[in-house]
């Protein structure tokens, strides 16, 4: 396993791993039990916004998961008559939403929101507002360079792989390619087979989280659940 590209709250890492096993463990990142808000008491709310549409987007926002946290039931405020955008840091509670800078609303001069929320542990199965993150992947390419490869793919593909040196075409990472074929439709056109991608059997696999725990933590615990459903079934097949 090696790690292809790392940046905030977004890990890729290349794996020999069989493509039924990685399905599994995408599908599972949504039995991950996350912290969100679920039941929205609105007493007044003088925003342009209906009561549904700002229950909705509370819903939507990113909690800080800890120990305390994790079975749910906090209780959250939201109190504000301050004119301008109202923003997901003007929350109050012992739970704190990762961004504070998600807008809920708009208030006037004059015009006020008075909100309580209360929080729920749940799974990405259940409804959107509970999935920690998102799993992806895609083969790894080997790409074959004929000599007579035309110097236009350099250009041609968007992802800039390749380089001419010493007057020869060369791939400047292999690992990168996500198979858009764009260099293999240049030759087409100019009526070569110069460029051929072969699927390689290691996956490039993508872990991005939403914030409310790390990726890393988010692809480890797909697993676990994974591991505590797969023994549930082996003890009811062994009865």
């Amino acid at each position: 396993m090696n790690i292809l590209n790392k940046k905030n709250n977004q890990i890729t890492f290349s794996a020999e791993l069989d493509e039924s096993l990685a399905n599994a463990i995408r599908r599972y990142v949504n039995k991950i039990p996350v912290l969100a808000i679920d039941e929205v008491e609105i007493s007044k709310n003088d925003s342009p916004l209906y009561d549904e549409t700002i229950v909705h987007r509370l819903g939507l926002i990113p909690l800080k998961m800890n120990k305390l946290s994790e079975k749910g039931g906090e209780k959250l405020t939201l109190v504000t008559n301050r004119e301008g955008i109202v923003y997901s840091g003007d929350i109050k509670g012992k739970i704190k939403p990762v961004y504070d800078k998600i807008p809920i609303t708009v208030l006037k001069k004059g015009q006020e929101l008075e909100i309580v929320a209360t929080t729920k542990a749940s799974e990405g199965s259940e409804h959107s507002k509970f999935s920690p993150g998102l799993m992806f992947y895609r083969n790894l390419m080997k790409i074959k360079i004929d000599k007579d490869c035309p110097k236009e793919v350099v250009n041609a593909c968007p992802l800039k792989l390749f380089k001419t040196e010493g007057g020869k075409i060369s791939v400047v990472d292999e690992n990168k390619c996500d198979m858009c074929e764009a260099c293999v439709d240049l030759c087409r056109k100019m009526g070569k087979k110069s460029i051929e991608l072969i699927p390689t059997e290691e996956l490039a696999v993508t872990v991005e989280s939403f914030g409310q725990i790390s990726e890393g933590d988010i692809f480890k615990e797909a697993i676990d659940v994974l591991k505590e459903d797969l023994e549930e079934v082996a003890k009811k097949i062994s009865k």
